[in-house]
């Protein structure tokens, strides 16, 4: 299975979530700043990763974003808020049910994507929208499948990976590749082909490539097109 959605504009982002370090919140709070001393706005959206849930919403400080419920792989468009700490939730769509709830801190001019995992958690990725070289395509990955008990590889082949021990509920940085790439995913330090990615990559493009699913036998991908 294979989506394709198109993220307009995306930047680099700078901010701060709670309760897992780097990429990973629970339902907790977090560290924040004080919005007194923030002005601008900033962007925000939200994908549902998570394969066995329902139908999501997704609210910032209690206003829904999306106008339409997110299923497993759809993704909201951006919405602007002000820049600052605000509190970002997944609910169940159409009730008051929170699946996860946690502070975010966005920087004024930023825009942030935050996806909802299957273990009930959220992840904040930065975007960084920087131009490939002529004639390449810019790729990054994103772990959010629970299938595997330990970090998974991504690469051209066997013997030409590009991204190696890719924790879950990590992203990876971007490389630049060359256009008509696919890829495939491994079990680290594996040379079986666990998924076959075979995403028509174009030269000028930039894209993140989600993994989701709870078992080796519903892994699939989603391919989100930056610009």
């Amino acid at each position: 299975m294979k989506t394709h959605f198109n993220f307009k504009n995306p930047k680099t982002l700078s901010i701060l979530f709670a309760a897992f370090a780097l990429l990973a919140i629970g339902i907790t709070g977090c560290n924040k700043k004080d919005n007194t001393e923030v002005s601008g706005t900033a962007y925000i959206r939200a994908v549902n990763s998570a394969e066995t849930s329902a139908p999501q919403d997704f609210y910032v400080d209690d206003s829904k974003q999306n106008s339409t419920a997110l299923a497993y792989t759809q993704a909201s468009a951006y919405t602007t808020v002000n820049a600052g700490t605000h509190n970002a939730q997944f609910r169940t769509s159409g009730t008051a049910t929170v699946n996860v709830s946690g502070g975010i801190y966005l920087d004024p001019g930023t825009y942030s994507t935050f996806y909802y995992s299957s273990d009930n958690t959220g992840v904040v990725v930065n975007d960084d929208n920087t131009n490939p070289q002529s004639g390449k395509a810019r790729v990054r990955f994103i772990n959010l499948s629970s299938a595997f008990n330990n970090s998974v590889d991504f690469g051209m082949s066997a013997g030409n990976k590009i991204i190696t021990n890719l924790a879950y509920k990590t992203a990876s940085a971007y490389n630049e590749v060359d256009a008509a790439t696919s890829f495939q995913l491994y079990a680290a330090g594996s040379s079986t082909v666990t998924l076959n990615i075979p995403t028509a990559i174009q030269a000028g493009k930039i894209y993140t490539i989600v993994i989701s699913g709870t078992t080796t036998a519903t892994i699939t991908y989603t391919v989100y097109v930056q610009n």
